[in-house]
């Protein structure tokens, strides 16, 4: 599925941060896991939980520890999860970036493949 370069369309990306929340949220919705549930795991409300997972806020290493034992990995099994998602993104054309950009709808092309992508693996 690699991406055709089209003129007036930039560039699809995906921030660092959605890719860690994607495949999260993946996770959690394989194994049955609410939102809510790792909400409280983390002592957040359900909408800054869903946050992390969109990547409009960063998770930080204790989240991240907190949210693989909820879903019972390890943060070596989720980041080895976000590791493979990452070269699949890359292989089919997408940059995957530090942060979101100034340009949202190169972020919205990448999120939506990253998405697409990720329901394949």
């Amino acid at each position: 599925m690699n991406l055709p370069s089209s003129p007036g369309l930039p560039s699809p990306e995906v921030p660092y941060a959605s890719l860690v929340g994607q495949v999260i949220k993946q996770a959690r919705q394989v194994r049955g896991v609410q939102q809510a549930d790792l909400a409280e795991a983390l002592g957040l409300t359900q909408s800054a939980y869903s946050r992390l997972e969109s990547g409009d806020s960063v998770m930080n290493i204790w989240q991240l520890r907190q949210c693989a034992i909820r879903l019972g990995t390890s943060p070596s099994g989720l980041l080895a999860e976000v590791e493979r998602a990452e070269v699949r993104l890359t292989s089919e054309g997408l940059s995957v970036v530090a942060e979101k950009k100034a340009n949202p709808t190169a972020a919205m092309l990448g999120i939506a493949l990253l998405v697409a992508i990720l329901s394949k693996m």
